[in-house]
């Protein structure tokens, strides 16, 4: 956000879209088309709304665009996520830590999950830090 932004941030919580400032939103955005749409200049509207050109612009195209819900906001969760580790393979590693250490007295780590994992028909090892990760998330998750 830049400081000319910041100002007309304070007592808002930008990032939630449940923190009941979403209508006060919904409004703003819908204000701002509407004074573009009665001809006010861009750099006029922005100035005095403290907001970037950019933001202006976004919310005109949603308007134009034929959706009746255009003032609200979208998810930014990317649709999908190529580089996740399958979850055959992540269950495979918590799988051979439980055969290397039935009891969970032993650790086991990433580097031996992975030289095992080597006879295993997978296409692409993961590395070590991912198999570090994958166990991290199964302990703090309750998994081992």
């Amino acid at each position: 956000m830049t400081s000319r932004t910041n100002r007309h941030a304070a007592g808002r919580n930008l990032g939630s879209p449940d923190a009941g400032a979403s209508s006060a939103l919904k409004q703003r955005r819908q204000l701002a088309v509407e004074r573009y749409l009665d001809g006010a200049p861009i750099e006029v509207i922005c100035q005095e709304m403290g907001c970037a050109k950019s933001w202006l612009y976004k919310w005109k195209n949603r308007y134009q665009a034929p959706a009746p819900a255009w003032s609200q906001e979208h998810s930014r969760r990317p649709a999908t996520t190529p580089a996740k580790t399958p979850e055959a393979i992540e269950a495979e590693i918590v799988a051979l830590r439980q055969a290397l250490s039935p009891d969970g007295s032993e650790t086991v780590s990433a580097r031996v999950i992975r030289d095992h994992l080597r006879h295993h028909p997978i296409a692409s090892l993961p590395s070590l830090r991912t198999i570090y990760r994958i166990l991290n998330r199964q302990t703090t998750e309750g998994g081992s």
